[in-house]
């Protein structure tokens, strides 16, 4: 297999990745640990000229044009080595220079702070080659010539001069001292193996994935991509107390810890790869859940972000996320039955929904509430502008039933087609396991749960469902996609299917360049680039794909689908997020869940939509 990409400049391994600038790495990314910036500057009096820009299994490669004088630049990443190499003529005089930081500190106090703790600390081993400490990781950076290496209390400076013609600097990263200086040093003297292993590792990986016989080669080309991009987003952590099984980060380049929907749709599509990588980025998940049933919303690499983000002491702040975890479950022992696997899940989210019950439903009427918007998954959303006035408004009231809420809770429309999802897997996992008791109880919540969907949530004038307080049910009237999961969960009626498909396809509402903003375009806050106030996401379309198919709009559901894949086939790309109004990839790149268009790929070949 080989794919080659215009303009893709990011680079990734194990938990390593890079960013090139114009000329060398203008973002070095190990862990959350530390970060080049920039890792490698060549100083000219002019900006070079990139010529020719390739991306293979190999690396990336480009030839540069810098004051007359052409450049031969490569970069390539195998699990945790990185390689950068330049070649040019002899008689050209270049410098370069870089340095080491704490990666996701951007406050000087914070640096300084943290050098005082003594959790920052540099080692020059030779004069080629430093070590920089952090917790319990190092980071090593060796180069085939003498560097002029600078170790301050909280960065380290380094600087070639003169360099000759061939130059090679390696990076690596671990918890061994020995193990990562021997791997800097063969990685210097035989930069090209690093570039083959990567090639065959990730041709590896692919080697089970039945190519997507199609017409038309550019859907081809995104099928190639975006099995890479979900292959090579896995991850190990050594020695971690909670990530102690790999999983995926949902791009190494911006989200490095492992999200809670995030890996429910990657066991989704691995699922179609293979079911045990499935079950396996969900052990974690089960692994850190609490003793009072909550799955949190994220597990840190480390504790000091989480306490500096959360002000939590500890791998998990204090929030879940949607409970799209159900949804997983389902889809693989759909694939390949696993008592054992159905049993441990039938008991982690009988805990879970056992939580919810507790602590998300004040008013105990089966419909659960986000008490902050973070929980959501959908950040910034204008669904939660006025439920944040709302209890700013009458803080005291609301802190009364959850103290820690950061808006008026909302019994939102997409949080409870997931519960019930949820509730009917319940059923379903305890029937099959024999447990007929709670069989019953789940199927009886499940169908109270829909029940009052349909009472509160859906507004015959507007022919749309939508998010209600909790307190009052009143309707907060922001139409966004969440209402589309009512079809997902084949909650809605089909009369009301028909009018939720008129919204979807109407161009004033959701049918915008790239279909499905995350607020309907005729919202007066709607933003096509806003990041949950007008961009596209493609977990969205998934989720309303389905929903179209369960309903019999066969049709409708290959018109989007097909719009999503001339999109993304543009490049390809896979980003997080897409301009609505203009079909632009934006956010960040390789990201997991935009590579649900696999599954989508899959029923449409399945369909012969797609030879």
């Amino acid at each position: 297999m080989n794919i080659v990409l215009s303009n893709k400049r990011e680079i990734c391994g194990n938990i390593l990745s890079a960013v090139l600038g114009e000329t060398g790495v203008k973002r070095l990314y190990f862990g959350e640990y530390f970060r080049g910036e920039p890792f490698a500057e060549i100083e000219a009096a002019k900006k070079p000229s990139i010529l020719v820009e390739t991306w293979d299994l190999k690396g990336i490669e480009r030839i540069l044009e810098v004051e007359g004088v052409f450049l031969r630049e490569f970069i390539s990443i195998y699990k945790d080595i990185i390689v950068y190499s330049l070649e040019f003529p002899r008689e050209c005089s270049l410098c370069l220079k870089g340095r080491i930081i704490p990666h996701y500190w951007s406050s000087r106090d914070n640096i300084d702070e943290m050098a005082r703790e003594g959790r920052f600390k540099g080692e020059v081993i030779d004069n080629s080659t430093f070590l920089v400490f952090y917790e319990n990781r190092l980071f090593a950076v060796k180069c085939n010539q003498n560097l002029d290496i600078n170790v301050k209390k909280s960065k380290v400076e380094f600087r070639a001069e003169n360099m000759s013609k061939d130059f090679v600097l390696v990076a690596s990263g671990g918890v061994s001292k020995e193990t990562v200086l021997r791997e800097v040093s063969s990685a210097v003297e035989n930069p090209l193996k690093i570039a083959g292993l990567r090639a065959k590792w990730i041709k590896s990986l692919l080697s089970k994935t039945r190519p997507l016989q199609t017409k038309r080669k550019d859907f081809t080309d995104l099928w190639k991509y975006c099995w890479y991009v979900i292959l090579t987003n896995r991850s190990v952590i050594e020695n971690h107390p909670i990530l102690v099984k790999p999983f995926n980060m949902p791009t190494k380049y911006v989200f490095r810890h492992q999200w809670l929907w995030d890996s429910a749709f990657h066991a989704i599509v691995l699922s179609l790869y293979d079911v045990n990588l499935a079950k396996e980025e969900l052990y974690n998940l089960f692994y850190a859940q609490k003793p009072d049933g909550r799955i949190p919303h994220e597990i840190f690499l480390s504790k000091i972000i989480c306490r500096r983000l959360w002000h939590v002491d500890d791998y998990c702040p204090w929030t879940t996320q949607p409970p799209v975890l159900a949804v997983a479950i389902k889809r693989i022992l759909d694939e390949k039955y696993d008592r054992d696997f159905a049993k441990l899940a039938f008991e982690k989210l009988l805990k879970y929904d056992e939580w919810f019950s507790t602590k998300r439903d004040a008013d105990q009427d089966n419909l659960v509430s986000y008490i902050d918007y973070l929980e959501s998954g959908w950040d910034n959303s204008v669904r939660w502008d006025d439920p944040v006035t709302r209890l700013q408004e009458k803080p005291d009231y609301y802190h009364s039933f959850y103290p820690r809420a950061r808006m008026a809770p909302v019994e939102a429309v997409d949080l409870n087609c997931l519960i019930y999802i949820q509730r009917k897997t319940i059923s379903e996992l305890a029937k099959r396991l024999g447990d007929h008791r709670t069989s019953e109880k789940y199927s009886t919540l499940a169908e109270e749960t829909r029940r009052k969907i349909l009472q509160y949530m859906w507004d015959e004038e507007t022919g749309f469902f939508y998010d209600v307080y909790e307190d009052t049910h009143e309707k907060i009237l922001v139409k966004t996609p969440a209402a589309f999961l009512t079809m997902f969960a084949k909650i809605a009626t089909q009369k009301q299917a028909e009018k939720l498909v008129k919204h979807l396809f109407d161009p004033r509402e959701f049918w915008t360049t790239f279909p499905l903003p995350s607020v309907s375009a005729d919202n007066p806050k709607y933003d096509p680039k806003g990041y949950w106030r007008g961009r596209t996401w493609i977990n969205m379309i998934w989720f309303t794909y389905w929903g179209l198919v369960n309903y019999g709009y066969l049709n409708e559901a290959k018109k989007l689908a097909l719009r999503t894949l001339e999109l993304m086939s543009r490049g390809p790309t896979c980003y997080e997020n897409y301009n609505s109004s203009t079909g632009e990839p934006i956010g960040a790149p390789d990201f997991g869940w935009s590579t649900l268009v696999i599954d989508l790929m899959k029923d449409l070949e399945r369909r012969k939509i797609l030879d």
